[in-house]
């Protein structure tokens, strides 16, 4: 807003500039207090220059226009002026608000004792322990239940007890192997049979049946010979004895893998009655000047004076 201001006279707040007429008390503005006024009141004929061009009347006008009041246009701002660090609002306004100071302080307060009730507990001191609350049973604790005999005592009551010394063990193992190798020698036995009674006819069930058959026992045969040769003869005393046998078990093995190709070649073949001569040369290719497979022949010469027999413990 224009004013027309006397340049001489006149009156500002101190604080923010505006201009204020004589008789305020407090700057309509900011609304600090004023200072007493400076220097002497305008005269009336001053007093009314300093009124909005507008509210003049035309003769007013006039008169302010010949006069030599060399007045200069001021624009006041409807922006706030620039706050002085150093002036009563500036300070004012930097303290801060002794309401806003105290809510944050019980704020903080009641953050701070809630959590350490939460983490406390003090209503319920054993809400985070471990420990049993109610009492256990223990008087039978560890109880085994009524013990008839301490481990490692006697229970044979009083009998006298064998024992076995390793070469007995060892006799008794060899025993045991020679006499499976008899009854695997028969099973080879009755497949050989068993191979020229079917396998050159149609029927294709018993074919496979001798198969599975004979592949057992090249199964049982292979274990037995394993077995064999994980028995302890490290005293020395049946070293001969288990070489025997091995080699009775390898020719057996030997003759049960001749029947196993003969079997193979049997059931995939699709005419087995005309495949008749080959699946023979088969099962005859390891046979002597007899007519019978020469591991048959070895193990059946040498069967019976191989028999394993009980030798005194070697010192």
């Amino acid at each position: 807003m224009t004013m027309a201001m006397p340049t001489l006279q006149g009156r500002w707040c101190p604080s923010c500039g505006v201009s204020v007429n004589w008789e305020e008390e407090v700057c309509p503005n900011c609304g600090l207090p004023m200072e007493k006024a400076w220097g002497q009141p305008i005269p009336q004929s001053q007093q009314a220059a300093s009124l909005p061009v507008e509210e003049m009347t035309p003769e007013e006008q006039v008169e302010i226009e010949e006069q030599d009041t060399r007045v200069i246009p001021r624009i006041e701002s409807a922006l706030p002026a620039e706050n002085d660090p150093t002036s009563k609002v500036a300070i004012h306004e930097a303290m801060p608000r002794i309401r806003g100071m105290l809510l944050a302080g019980v704020a903080s307060i009641a953050l701070i004792g809630g959590a350490a009730l939460a983490l406390s507990h003090p209503w319920n001191p054993d809400a985070y322990s471990t420990r049993a609350t109610e009492e256990a049973d223990t008087s039978m604790a560890g109880f085994p239940g009524t013990v008839e005999s301490l481990s490692g005592q006697d229970s044979n009551d009083g009998a006298p007890v064998e024992v076995v010394s390793g070469d007995d063990a060892t006799y008794a193992e060899l025993v045991g192997v020679y006499d499976k190798l008899a009854k695997y020698e028969e099973r080879a036995n009755e497949s050989e049979a068993l191979f020229l009674e079917v396998a050159f006819g149609d029927d294709l069930d018993e074919r496979a049946r001798g198969k599975r058959e004979l592949d057992a026992l090249a199964i049982d045969v292979s274990n037995l010979i394993e077995g064999l040769e994980q028995i302890d003869v490290t005293s020395g005393t049946y070293v001969g004895q288990r070489d025997n046998l091995l080699i009775l078990a390898n020719w057996l093995r030997n003759r049960v893998d001749t029947l196993g190709g003969a079997w193979k070649a049997d059931v995939e073949s699709a005419d087995a009655g005309a495949d008749k001569e080959s699946l023979m040369a088969l099962l005859t290719k390891d046979n002597d000047n007899s007519g019978q497979s020469t591991y048959k022949t070895l193990f059946d010469e040498h069967y019976e004076g191989w028999k394993p027999v009980a030798q005194e413990e070697s010192e």
